[in-house]
């Protein structure tokens, strides 16, 4: 209860000393301005500027050491004025220029960082997903209706080699073009030795045609070889994978009727894929092909790979804001699956830009704002256009210049100080043109 008592009646001390005392230095300056003799020096508390007093002693409020002031001039006048407000110079409203003392500088742990040019390579995060590669993506229909009579590979997923058998058709359409195709050969192979050319030409025409009929069909030269050494016509035809990969889909079932074009069999070659990453529309005009991008898999024991952008695909999403971009990978093993998720990051290389750290900038929402030391000492408050962003720098197009040194650290506490600062000095010229 004592110490409680005791704190209390100190500040209820310093109210009343402050109010005199900054009353009485308004009057001295002004006496001091009539006369024209040299101003008394005044004392202020550095954590508490607001308490002036013209002797040296103890803070009332904390108990700290007060400290001279070294220029003592009403606020507006140019000058610093209530210990450290300067002349709004830098055209940012609400904040002005502030003097801080070597020691309060030590005391708060202000530091400063100098303004450089230096590369900058910002990175782009985002996700993505596998996909298959379209180039290398199959789909088996028979391009004649009839019926699924032998199924050779009978269950999605599994592993196809080029070549390999899928399935056994019948069908009467296919059975009449083998007729037909055979008359025409055999009329060929039987025409006389002294038959016209017309009569020669006529048959190769016949020949061809169905040999055409044929070939459509995707019936290859080896399947009409061997309907041509069999001589008889047959009512099924072997369809066989056109790439080795995986089956995706498979919708064929024995003594299931097609027709024709109907889709049988889908399959996908899994040793290269695709990965979709998805890029905001603030980023897109950053992102061009050839950009290296690192692709990490945190179920593969964050696994990362790396490969260049191939293709941007022209549309953005307009319900989400993003565009497409296309990576492209080798899957050795196939350890990556397609509909897989991935983390993605790309890398921008901007070249050499002048740059000041993020940890200097303040964002107000309304505008960017850094803290410069002067030459004289003061901390001047400048409006920033930035450029690109990376996690620790910004690019500068205005505010700074290269070399010039910025706040980094107890940003917070100048920024505050400035405020204030400007705060009461809007106060001081109100009253003044009101008085």
């Amino acid at each position: 209860m004592e110490r409680n008592a005791s704190i209390l009646f100190k500040m209820a001390i310093a109210v009343l000393l402050a109010l005199p005392v900054a009353g009485c230095g308004r009057h001295g300056a002004a006496d001091a301005g009539h006369d024209g003799g040299a101003k008394a020096q005044r004392y202020h508390c550095p954590m508490h500027p607001t308490y002036v007093s013209d002797t040296m002693g103890d803070c009332p409020i904390c108990g700290m050491k007060l400290v001279p002031i070294k220029e003592d001039k009403p606020p507006g006048s140019g000058h610093e004025g209530h210990g450290a407000v300067a002349k709004d110079a830098s055209g940012v409203p609400g904040r002005i220029s502030v003097s801080l003392s070597p020691e309060k500088r030590q005391l708060i742990g202000l530091s400063l960082s100098k303004v450089e040019k230096r590369a900058l390579t910002p990175i782009v995060r985002t996700t993505a997903v596998v996909t298959h590669d379209e180039t290398r993506y199959a789909r088996i229909a028979p391009r004649f209706g009839g019926w699924v009579r032998t199924l050779h590979v009978n269950f999605t997923g599994a592993p196809v080699e080029k070549g390999q058998p899928l399935f056994t058709v019948y069908s009467p359409e296919l059975f009449s073009t083998e007729n037909e195709y055979l008359i025409a050969w055999r009329g060929v192979q039987q025409l006389r030795a002294d038959a016209s050319a017309e009569q020669r030409r006529a048959a190769a025409n016949l020949l061809g045609s169905a040999r055409r009929r044929l070939e459509l069909w995707e019936i290859g030269d080896d399947e009409i070889r061997s309907l041509e050494q069999r001589g008889t016509a047959s009512d099924e035809m072997l369809f066989r994978s056109p790439i080795a990969g995986h089956v995706v889909a498979k919708m064929a079932v024995e003594g299931k009727a097609f027709m024709a074009g109907e889709a049988l069999y889908d399959v996908a070659d899994l040793s290269h894929l695709w990965l979709d990453a998805w890029v905001f529309e603030s980023d897109f005009p950053l992102i061009k092909p050839g950009l290296l991008a690192t692709i990490t898999f945190p179920y593969l024991g964050n696994k990362t790979i790396a490969s260049p952008i191939t293709f941007i695909y022209p549309h953005i999403d307009p319900q989400t804001r993003r565009g497409r971009v296309r990576l492209e990978l080798d899957n050795p093993g196939h350890l990556l699956r397609p509909d897989m998720w991935a983390s993605v990051a790309i890398q921008i290389p901007l070249g050499e830009k002048v740059l000041i750290p993020a940890s200097a900038v303040i964002d107000t929402g309304l505008r960017l704002i850094a803290f410069v030391d002067g030459p004289d000492g003061h901390l001047e408050p400048r409006e920033l256009k930035v450029g690109a962003r990376t996690d620790d720098d910004y690019e500068v197009l205005d505010g700074v210049k290269e070399g010039e040194k910025v706040v980094t650290r107890a940003l917070f506490l100048v920024d505050s100080e400035s405020q204030l600062k400007a705060a009461i000095a809007g106060m001081g010229e109100g009253g003044e043109h009101k008085h």
